[in-house]
C-alpha cells in the first residue's frame, strides 16, 4: 500500500513539473514572436499570357523557276540587298532560243496557210454569187479558211510561250529586299516539270518583323488585337523587345491532343537584332495597372490567433459577418471588384480587421482600390525571435548548472 502511495506521489510531482514546463514554454513562445507588417506601396501590376513563337519577316518571297535547264550564272549571294527587277540568276538559254526559232517557223507557215485559204474563200464566194460553183464548194472553202485561222492562233500562242520561256531563263527580283537563302549553285540542273523549285528566298524589310506565336486554347479568349507584347530571344537575353498583337488566327493547331491558336505579333527591329528563325519567349499583356496602391498576396492569407501580438478577440457582431454578405453589400457599389479583408495595425498596437476593395493581381501582389492608404501598416505574418545565447529551452523545475567553474589549486 505504501509503495502504491509513493508511486502516485511521484506521478503527481512529474505531472505538476510537466505542466509547469508547458506553461513556461508557452509564455516564452509568446514573448519570442513578433508581428510582420508592411506598408502599401505604389507599383505596377501586369497580367500576362506567356507564349512561344518564331521570328520571321513580314513579307517573305520564295523565288523559283518555270523553266528547266542548267544554271549558267549567279549574280547575288546570301545577305545581299537587291532591288526590284535586278538579275539574280541565269539559266542556259540555248534550248529556249531553239524553241523560239522553231515556233517562229511554225507561226509563219500557219500565217501563209491562213492567207492562202482566205484568198481561196474569196474567189469561190465570187463564183458562187455568179452561180458558177455549188454551195458545197463554198462550204468547203469556208471550212478550210476557219481551220487555217485556228492554226494561226495556235502557232501564235506557241510562239508567245517560247518567247516567255526564253525570258524566264533570266531570274529577276520581284521586290526590293535582302537575300535570306540561295538554294542553287552554278552548273546545277533545275527541273520545273512538276513544281517550280525554290532558288532564292527574299525578305522585303528586316526593320519590321513579326512573331508567329502559339497560344494555348485556355488563354486565347483573353488575347485581342493591338495588345502590347514584350518578348526576349536567346541571342540577346538581356534585351526586351516590344510589339503588338496584329492578328489572332481562327484556325486551330492540334498536336498530341493539345490545341493552340496562332497569334501574329508585329515588332519593330530598327537595329536588326532580330533575325529570321529566332525563338521568341512572349508575354502578352492582357491587362495592366500603372503606379497603383498594392499589397502582397500573403496579407490576404494571414489569419491571426490568440498567440499573435496585438490580437484582440472580435465582438460577436463583427465576427458573425460572412464573406457572402460582404459580397452582396459590395455588389451594388462595385460589382466588378473583389471585396476582402486584411489585418491592419492600429495606432495603439492592436490588430484590426479592415475591409478592402481589390483589383488586378499578378500572383505576388494585388491592387487595393479602396480601404487602405500608404500609411497604414498591414499584417502579413508572424516571425519567431531566436535566442542567440542558448538554443535550448530550460526547465525551471530542473536543477541548473552553475555558470562559473571552480579553479583547482596545484
Amino acid at each position: 500500500m505504501r509503495f502504491f502511495i509513493k508511486i502516485c506521489v511521484i506521478l503527481l510531482v512529474l505531472g505538476i513539473a510537466g505542466g509547469g514546463f508547458y506553461i513556461y514554454s508557452q509564455k516564452n513562445s509568446k514573448k519570442n514572436v513578433k508581428l510582420e507588417t508592411i506598408l502599401p506601396n505604389l507599383d505596377d501590376i501586369v497580367q500576362t499570357i506567356t507564349a512561344t513563337g518564331r521570328v520571321q519577316p513580314i513579307d517573305q518571297v520564295d523565288i523559283g523557276t518555270e523553266v528547266s535547264g542548267t544554271v549558267s550564272r549567279i549574280y547575288t549571294d546570301f545577305n545581299q540587298n537587291v532591288e526590284k527587277g535586278q538579275i539574280l540568276l541565269e539559266i542556259d538559254p540555248l534550248k529556249a532560243k531553239a524553241k523560239v526559232e522553231q515556233t517562229k517557223a511554225s507561226y509563219r507557215s500557219a500565217e501563209n496557210e491562213a492567207q492562202y485559204q482566205k484568198r481561196n474563200y474569196d474567189r469561190i464566194y465570187e463564183l458562187f454569187q455568179k452561180g458558177s460553183v455549188a454551195a458545197t464548194d463554198l462550204e468547203t472553202a469556208e471550212y478550210r479558211y476557219k481551220n487555217a485561222q485556228n492554226s494561226l492562233i495556235n502557232a501564235k500562242s506557241n510562239l508567245d510561250q517560247a518567247q516567255l520561256d526564253l525570258a524566264n531563263c533570266t531570274i529577276r527580283s520581284p521586290i526590293d529586299g535582302i537575300v535570306l537563302n540561295r538554294a542553287v549553285e552554278a552548273g546545277q540542273t533545275v527541273a520545273a516539270s512538276l513544281s517550280a523549285p525554290t532558288l532564292f528566298t527574299l525578305a522585303r524589310d528586316l526593320t519590321q518583323m513579326e512573331v508567329k506565336a502559339d497560344v494555348d486554347e485556355a488563354d486565347i479568349g483573353q488575347v485581342k488585337t493591338n495588345q502590347r507584347v514584350e518578348f526576349t530571344v536567346d541571342a540577346f537575353p538581356n534585351d526586351k523587345f516590344t510589339g503588338s498583337v496584329q492578328e489572332v488566327r481562327l484556325s486551330p493547331n492540334i498536336s498530341s491532343n493539345v490545341v493552340t491558336y496562332t497569334v501574329i505579333i508585329r515588332a519593330s527591329n530598327p537595329d536588326q537584332k532580330l533575325l529570321p528563325g529566332m525563338t521568341a519567349n512572349c508575354d502578352i499583356i492582357v491587362e495592366e495597372a500603372i503606379q497603383v496602391l498594392t499589397i502582397p498576396m500573403r496579407a490576404l492569407q494571414f489569419k491571426p490567433d490568440e498567440n499573435t501580438p496585438g490580437y484582440v478577440v472580435p465582438k460577436l457582431a463583427e465576427s458573425s459577418e460572412s464573406p457572402l454578405s460582404e459580397k452582396k453589400r459590395g455588389a451594388g457599389k462595385r460589382g466588378n471588384q473583389n471585396r476582402s479583408r486584411v489585418w491592419i495595425l492600429s495606432g495603439d498596437g492592436s490588430l484590426q480587421n479592415q475591409r478592402v476593395n481589390l483589383g488586378l493581381s499578378d500572383g505576388t501582389k494585388i491592387q487595393v482600390v479602396e480601404g487602405l492608404d500608404a500609411k497604414t501598416p498591414v499584417a502579413t505574418g508572424v516571425q519567431a525571435i531566436t535566442e542567440e545565447k542558448s538554443n535550448q529551452t530550460t526547465n525551471p523545475f530542473m536543477p541548473q548548472k552553475k555558470t562559473g567553474g571552480t579553479k583547482m589549486r596545484m
